[in-house]
């Protein structure tokens, strides 16, 4: 049964768009799908920012479409893993191994290898968590105007964020 907020955003939808609900994808009847955070525009916007030349946003996209809930992403073929994540030619797995290597110098990923893959499992660490952490021990990474918009948006999804060692907390009792 859907909750009632999950109602009312139904029928604002079915009312803007008519028949919207067979042009769009729904989690609950779809198979291929996994749960991301609200805030994921805004960890790649910083991703970009700290990669500076090599941007591996969509190297980080990619990971996070083929890791299930756990975190972990199994990489069994990384020209497959190139491909998708926007990379082709002869230099495509390269290219994607030192987007990996940015991502994992970033703190965002943490890789394992197995046999000759470098890459072979990866654990998508909570970016949430890693950006709060980036701020309270390197400030300088996580640029003011980022961070303000950065924290504007997770008050206004509702997100928890780890702003000091202590749990995360919610932001609305903090700023209240």
């Amino acid at each position: 049964m859907p909750s009632p907020a999950a109602v009312r955003r139904q029928q604002f939808r079915d009312n803007l768009f008519e028949g919207a609900e067979s042009r769009t994808w729904d989690r609950k009847t779809n198979n291929g799908f996994t749960t991301i955070p609200r805030l994921l525009p805004y960890v790649t916007c910083l991703i970009r920012m700290l990669a500076e030349k090599n941007d591996p946003s969509s190297v980080y996209i990619d990971l996070w479409a083929r890791a299930f809930d756990e975190g972990v992403a199994s990489i069994t073929d990384e020209s497959v893993a190139a491909f998708s994540s926007g990379y082709t030619g002869s230099r495509a797995v390269r290219t994607w191994r030192e987007r990996m290597k940015v991502l994992a110098e970033l703190g965002f990923i943490e890789p394992k290898a197995a046999g000759n893959r470098q890459f072979a499992h990866v654990l998508v660490v909570d970016p949430l968590k890693h950006i709060c952490k980036l701020r309270r021990t390197d400030p300088e990474k996580v640029p003011e105007a980022f961070w303000t918009a950065f924290l504007a948006r997770a008050q206004e999804i509702g997100a928890k964020l780890q702003l000091t060692e202590e749990p995360a907390v919610d932001l609305d009792e903090f700023f209240a």
